[in-house]
This record gives C-alpha cells, structure tokens and sequence, in this order.
C-alpha cells in the first residue's frame, strides 16, 4: 500500500482515498485530464537523460518528467494532469487517488469500469492483452473523451497480457 493514499479508519465504510500529487517537468504541453506517463525511458531527450536515473534532484531525471502516455503494457508510472502547462514547463500530476482523466467509450461504471492507457493521453476499456488497468471508472461514460471522475493508480508493473 501507498503510505498516505489511504488514511487510517475504523471500518472500511470510512476509507476515503485521496490524491498523491507531484510536480515534474511536462517534455510535451498537457492539459488537465490528460492522462501521462513519466519518461522513465527517456524517449524525449531535450527534457529527459537516463544518465540521471537515480538523481533525483536533476530536472532531466526521468522521474521528474511526463510524456503523453503511451499504452500500459510493460509497466510504467503514470498520472493524471490537475494543472496544465506548456512543454518545458512544471505541471502537477495526480499519481494516484480519485482525479478527473479524460476517458473514452460507452459504457457504465457498473459494468466495464476498469481502464488502460492508449496513445493518445485518455483511458478506455481495458482489454486483456492490451494494457494495464490503470484506473475504475466512478461515473459512466458516452463515446468521448470525457472529463470522468476515477480512482486512479499510475504504478504499473507487469503487463497487460492474458
């Protein structure tokens, strides 16, 4: 469990998950809902260096910078974007908790809630096979991408395959 995602209650009735936000470097523009992944294999090289994989303080560690994500396959740390910002820029990111992330599809949050990542920085169905659940959908959703509230978990290690 994510120290501090979930605070301690007395039942579980009383969990009330929140947001674990950070602020890295935004190596494209974002908008808020989009959804990103941190370039932890430097594929933006003007903001992102794999030399400083483990220095945490440099602005181009890969842990300090989000692209538009990519599909969650093989794992990866992604999050959603709470404030916009230009390439360059800082941006804040919700990794993990309940956040608006734009979502495409039809279908209802009782039905087919969990979602994956695809290219274009939203969420859609998760299909076995075809990414990582990243997200459960809290409200339903026609075609899109949508604005949807979600509870999102941006760590993902594995793969999304059967």
């Amino acid at each position: 469990m994510i120290a501090g995602l979930i605070p301690p209650a007395g039942s579980l009735g009383a969990l009330s998950p929140h947001q674990v936000l950070v602020s890295p470097i935004a190596a494209v523009a974002v908008a808020v809902g989009d959804v990103v992944q941190f370039d932890l294999t430097s594929s933006n090289t003007t903001y992102t260096s794999n030399a400083n994989l483990a220095n945490y303080d440099e602005n181009n560690c890969p842990f300090n910078v989000v692209i538009k994500s990519v599909a969650a396959t093989d794992g990866g740390v992604f999050g959603v974007v709470t404030t916009a910002a230009a390439a360059g820029n800082r941006c804040v990111v919700c990794v993990a908790g309940v956040v608006n992330a734009f979502v495409t599809g039809t279908f209802t949050k009782a039905s087919t809630s969990m979602v994956a990542t695809v290219g274009t920085g939203v969420c859609v169905v998760a299909v076995s096979g075809v990414g990582a659940p990243i997200a459960i959908v809290l409200e339903d959703n026609t075609t899109g991408p949508n604005l949807r509230s979600v509870l999102f978990n941006g760590f993902v290690i594995g793969s999304g395959a059967a």
